[in-house]
Formats: structure tokens, sequence, C-alpha cells
């Protein structure tokens, strides 16, 4: 939805920059017919890629300005050229003729050759807002340019990543997130354990809920790891006497043997050790995405297939694999640091790269 918003957003920029292109000049002409893009009205039986460009003006509007200079390109009451803009949202255009303006006029057009704004006194009464848009100090030789202003009030150079940066949908921020990705991390163990806090995962309780295969199929799920119950994420991360049996020959490698087998009480750890930078707990994060990504790996084998490892097999496979990873760490010569490289069998002379 956000990819496609920013497309979207694209070609309205192409509309009302009038890009050089014969879609562009064909809007402008058989669409718009002089108006502006902002405020032509829909119609019951326009096109669906039309009505889409319609339907998000009020979402990308506020984020499209115009960089005053000559103050001639820019129309002074649907354009945002200013703090209260646009003009139209609270000046009609009926006050707008009254004064003696036209509605193609230009903020050039509104300045006077003191630099002073020439609408009527009484619109200062009617329009209070009018008193905090100061005078614009016009360059006649520079054209105005469109701009778009990101979130934090910055006018940028128009690009796709400026405009997905400021309409995408963003969550509140998270107590885990720096526990999952940091950048020691391994990549698809990381996203894994994401889906795992997110309960993302294909377990057989949430297809349940779906409805998913036949009646049948759904009373015969079973755990494929302890074939009791159904699997869940709590269940398999590690509930699950197999799992858990894992997790146990696993979990005293990074000092974690205070954390149970409990989803809650991973999940406590993991949000109560986020900012930390120390070796120990890069470690733990690291054996915990890794147990969580080789345990739904087993699930899914016995699922589909006849393979199947144990408990201890697995584990190794775990600690293997982190350990792996902790080769290509540079370590210093702390202690504390050497003494986890005896723990986990790294030799010192093959660790190369600075966990911090």
């Amino acid at each position: 939805m956000d990819v496609s918003k920013t497309l979207l957003t694209s070609h309205i920029w192409s509309i009302i920059t009038k890009c050089p292109s014969l879609w562009v000049q064909w809007v402008h002409t058989y669409k718009l017919k002089g108006k502006s893009f902002w405020e032509v009205q829909g119609r019951n039986n326009i096109t669906w890629g039309w009505r889409k460009l319609l339907a998000i003006r009020p979402i990308v509007r506020p984020f499209m300005w115009k960089s005053i200079q000559s103050g001639h390109q820019t129309n002074a009451w649907s354009d945002n050229w200013c703090t209260c803009s646009p003009l139209r949202s609270f000046i009609t255009p009926r006050s707008i003729a009254r004064a003696g303006f036209s509605l193609n006029a230009s903020v050039a057009d509104l300045l006077d050759n003191d630099g002073q704004w020439r609408w009527p006194q009484e619109w200062y009464d009617l329009f209070p807002v009018l008193i905090n848009i100061d005078s614009v100090h016009l360059v006649p030789e520079v054209e105005d340019r469109f701009r778009w202003k990101d979130l934090e009030g910055n006018l940028r150079v128009f690009g796709s990543w400026e405009v997905w940066s400021s309409l995408r949908h963003r969550d509140s921020k998270v107590d885990w997130a720096n526990s999952v990705w940091f950048s020691q991390c391994i990549p698809r163990h990381s996203f894994h354990l994401w889906l795992v806090i997110k309960n993302k995962l294909k377990t057989q309780d949430r297809m349940a809920v779906w409805e998913a295969g036949s009646a049948t199929n759904l009373r015969l799920m079973c755990c494929p790891l302890c074939s009791y119950d159904r699997d869940s994420r709590d269940h398999l991360f590690f509930s699950c006497s197999y799992s858990s049996e894992v997790w146990g020959l696993v979990r005293d490698m990074a000092d974690m043997g205070n954390v149970d087998n409990s989803w809650s009480s991973i999940i406590q750890w993991i949000e109560g050790h986020a900012q930390s930078r120390s070796l120990e707990i890069i470690v733990s994060n690291l054996l915990v995405a890794a147990s969580t990504y080789f345990i739904w790996q087993e699930r899914n084998t016995r699922l589909f297939s006849r393979e199947r490892r144990n408990a201890s097999v697995l584990s190794k496979v775990i600690i293997d694999t982190v350990r792996l990873k902790l080769m290509g760490f540079r370590m210093g010569g702390d202690l504390k640091q050497k003494r986890l490289l005896d723990k986990w069998l790294v030799s010192k002379k093959n660790v190369d790269i600075d966990p911090g």
C-alpha cells in the first residue's frame, strides 16, 4: 500500500509540475481544462486510475510546496506556499471575487510595490490567521519551484525515497527492536524472530482460526515435534517437549539458565536487554534467533517429509551456527571475552570483526 501511494504520488508530481510528457499534456487538456489539480472534481464515470489519483490528494497535498522566488508561478489560493496554505481552505471563491482578485492570481499579484499584502483590511478580522503570513521578498528573475516538504518541515528535492519516508505507515517503537535488528545479526534469523514476536508464523492454531483445510484435517492437527496438541507460537518456543529439550541444551551457552522455556520469559528477557551492546548479550540474541529459526525449520521438515533430527543434533546445529558467527568478531583482551571464547571453543586468532 505504501509503495502504491508512492508511485501514484510520482504521477501527481508530474501533473502539477507540468512534466513534458504526452500523458501530462493530455491530463491538462482533457481532465483539468485550466483548473487546479487540487480543486478539480471527480465524476461517477471516471477511470479507476484517475479516481485513485484524486483519492490520495488529501494525503499528499500537505507535502507539496512551492518555494517562492518571483511569485508568478505560484497560485496564491490553491498552492502551499505559506503557513496558512492553502488559502482556499478558509477563503471562499466568493470572498476572493468580492475583493477584486482572480482565482488564478499568483502570490506576486497579491503584493504591492512596497511588498505589502493587498488583501482588504476587513480580511484581518474575518481571517485572523492572515496576520501570521510574513511579507515575501520576491526575486523576479528566478522562477518558483515545487519542493517536497518532509515530516520535519524541510523542503526537499522530490524523490521516491522522500515520498515513501513521509507517507509510509509507522507503528510505535517497540522495546525489543534492538534485540532483533543489530549490526552483528544473521539477517534471515532476525527476520524469522521478528515473525515469531509478531506471531505471524502459519502455526496450526492460526490456521484453524482461518479454517484452512478440511474439517477432518483440522481435527487431526498436532505438533509435528511432540505429536501433542496443535502447535502455536507459545507451544513451539519453547513449551513443546522437543523444543524445550533443545532450549535446555543451548541456553547455558549464553548464560541464560535463568530464562525458562516459556515464550513470555523469552520476550521479557529480550525486552529487558534490548539496549545492551555487550558481547554476552549479542551472543544471547544470536542464540535466541537461531533457536527459533532451526526449531521452525525442523517443524516444517517433519510436517512435509519423514526426515527428523533429535534434540541433541539440532542443538549442535544451533550452537555451531552461532559459533561460526562468533569467529567473525574482533575481540579485545578483556578477561570476560576470553572466557566466553573459551566456552564457545572459538580461537582468538580467528576473530577479526569488532562486535561493537
